[in-house]
């Protein structure tokens, strides 16, 4: 008797074996969302532009539910990390406003100056987890040439 297999199913990229790996909230309010969106939107534009606002939505989402893993201690640090980042690199650039207030192009050159200074631990901490994050998108991997594997012989 010749059974004709199942048509494969889209799965949600959050199940596995099973179970839900959502987490049941995301672990990142709202402002301080928007405000790593807008820091990372800074740190991603290159010389094609910002990154796309899809990439962006992802993002957001992505990392919310990261940290919707994480314990209190490591969401407070992030927050401490990209609030910092976002009320301190205006003022260092000089400019007496928001982050999220500059054009997009004086928040590149905001984070670029504020790189350079001591206070720069904070962005360090912001940038490493939303390169990761970010970097996981099918679309930013494959722009920098990462498989998603590993390095085989």
């Amino acid at each position: 008797m010749n059974e004709a297999s199942p048509a494969p199913v889209e799965t949600d990229p959050y199940l596995v074996e099973g179970w839900d790996a959502r987490a049941p909230r995301p672990g990142l309010s709202k402002a301080t969302r928007r405000r790593a969106r807008l820091v990372a939107e800074a740190l991603f534009t290159d010389d094609d532009g910002p990154p796309p606002p899809a990439r962006l939505d992802w993002l957001e989402t992505d990392l919310a539910d990261f940290f919707g893993h994480l314990a209190l201690r490591a969401r407070f640090i992030f927050w401490i990390c990209v609030t910092s980042t976002y009320v301190l690199a205006p003022l260092v650039f000089g400019r007496f406003t928001s982050f999220g207030r500059l054009p997009r192009s004086e928040r590149v050159h905001a984070l670029e100056a504020f790189e350079r200074t001591p206070l720069s631990l904070a962005l360090l901490g912001a940038k490493a987890i939303l390169s990761i994050v970010y970097f996981e998108h099918p679309d930013a991997a494959r722009a920098i040439g990462w498989d998603q594997g590993c390095k085989r012989p």
